[in-house]
């Protein structure tokens, strides 16, 4: 439970960073400390925060394992975002070489994949571990105005939020086009994904949202 509270309280810290860039910049370069004077429980978790930008995108590797169900161990033909993230995250947790390659050389295999990124945007790759645990602060593109309340609930805590689901989610959206989001507590199936990224792009103006342990 202390898990998923923690995943809603940062959640709602993130979405007001998209806000707030005096928040925003504390929240960068000491998470931690903002995170626990948010009302983020200690599990001894230390954090660790990176920014999307309109051609940087964060992909965050989960440390928990995905489920049977979000397993995809052979990418098939004319594979989809959510299919070769799912592909990527399995291969990447099975073998520690590859997981070594995603991270240093992400467009190496995006190559061998026969995948290509949009002109101009470029990946880049983190990996969570037991005691580590990254948040991705999306990019909003300037709009004319302040995002309204129902916006931000959907990043902080709504139905299919960032703050309920994982990196995973976002991540399905981050092979093509998208941005990282912050870990959830459990990883969310493909349904999730799907809900995750609208929630996003709702609430910061065509945003898409993404992590991975």
């Amino acid at each position: 439970m202390t898990d998923k509270l923690n995943s809603v309280v940062i959640g709602e810290i993130v979405a007001r960073a998209m806000q707030d860039k005096t928040l925003k910049q504390s929240l960068l370069s000491d998470p931690d400390k903002v995170l626990i004077e948010g009302g983020v429980t200690s599990t001894g978790i230390h954090y660790k925060v990176v920014e999307d930008t309109d051609t940087l995108k964060n992909i965050i590797l989960p440390s928990q394992p995905l489920t049977d169900a979000m397993k995809l161990e052979v990418l098939p033909e004319g594979a989809n975002p959510a299919q070769i993230t799912r592909y990527i995250i399995t291969k990447a947790q099975a073998d520690k070489t590859f997981k070594k390659q995603v991270v240093s050389d992400i467009n190496t295999v995006l190559q061998d994949l026969g995948i290509s990124l949009p002109p101009g945007i470029s990946l880049n790759i983190v990996a969570n571990t037991n005691d580590l645990s990254y948040i991705v602060i999306p990019y909003a593109p300037p709009t004319s105005g302040e995002l309204s309340d129902e916006q931000l609930a959907a990043v902080a805590g709504g139905k299919g939020s960032v703050a309920t689901h994982t990196n995973v989610a976002a991540n399905a959206e981050a092979a093509i086009n998208a941005v990282a989001v912050t870990e959830g507590a459990a990883v969310a199936d493909v349904a999730a994904a799907a809900q995750v990224a609208a929630a996003a792009e709702a609430a910061a103006v065509a945003v898409a949202v993404v992590v991975l342990t």
